[in-house]
């Protein structure tokens, strides 16, 4: 028999895999196209059995942050190197999918008890609001990111929190460095750290902190709702072969 904790260490293990895997997926495939069609794969054989859960946290993250990246490229804020579709390339509109629920698996069920309430849709759009809105100005942007940030910090604070943090800024470095080494994506001139710009540890930080309050559980709130109406939908439902107005 597994030992008690055996299979949530081995998740841990698996994200970090994961995450090796797919960085040196995308930066050995020279087709984003033929990069994200053997993603999807990878990362559902990774990490199945897939919760409905998970998938509505793929599906929301990434369509959150194809928004976000549309913006920078559209800003001057960032340039990937291939501009496939939105300014990117197609496997980045995976990739923030993939980062959440990598952080979900490796954080295991700690954590997920948190509701979706005011404060987190506040630091929401207080994010998403300042880095399209300011990324056309490196130094304003960091500025201004580290004051959402300390906001953000403010509002959420919790050991929790910390950890969520933390482990996207750790992935982020992770992320940052192998692209920006590997000429997969490129910031103009600014204050950096390996070619790193110092607003992208306020990115990460933040969507660490977002990724708990505010898509999870908005991400739960949506798998409710579909569990609700599955069960109405079966009980009214007709079964075992009659029809209305049948005789």
């Amino acid at each position: 028999m597994q030992e008690p904790g055996c299979f949530h260490c081995n998740q841990k293990l698996l994200s970090v895999f994961a995450l090796l895997a797919t960085l040196a997926l995308i930066g050995s495939v020279d087709n984003s196209f033929y990069a994200a069609a053997l993603l999807l794969p990878l990362w559902y054989i990774l990490y199945r059995p897939v919760s409905r859960l998970e998938i509505l946290s793929f599906a929301l993250a990434s369509l959150f942050f194809i928004l976000q990246d549309y913006s920078m490229g559209r800003s001057g804020g960032s340039a990937f190197k291939q501009r496939d579709i939105l300014l990117m390339p197609w496997y980045e509109l995976f990739l923030w999918g993939f980062y959440y629920v990598n952080m979900k698996r490796f954080r295991g069920d700690k954590g997920n008890s948190v509701v979706l309430d005011r404060r987190g849709i506040f630091g929401l759009l207080l994010t998403a609001a300042f880095f399209p809105l300011f990324s056309w100005s490196p130094r304003l942007l960091l500025l201004t990111t580290i004051g959402s940030t300390a906001i953000l910090f403010t509002l959420f604070h919790d050991p929790m929190d910390m950890y969520c943090a933390a482990y996207f800024l750790g992935l982020g470095f992770v992320v940052e460095f192998f692209g920006v080494s590997h000429g997969l994506w490129r910031y103009p001139p600014q204050p950096e750290l390996l070619g790193i710009p110092y607003w992208c540890a306020t990115m990460w930080l933040s969507a660490g902190i977002l990724g708990r309050r505010v898509l999870f559980p908005l991400a739960d709130r949506l798998d409710g709702y579909l569990r609700h109406a599955k069960h109405v939908r079966e009980v009214y439902e007709p079964t075992h072969g009659y029809k209305p107005g049948g005789i």
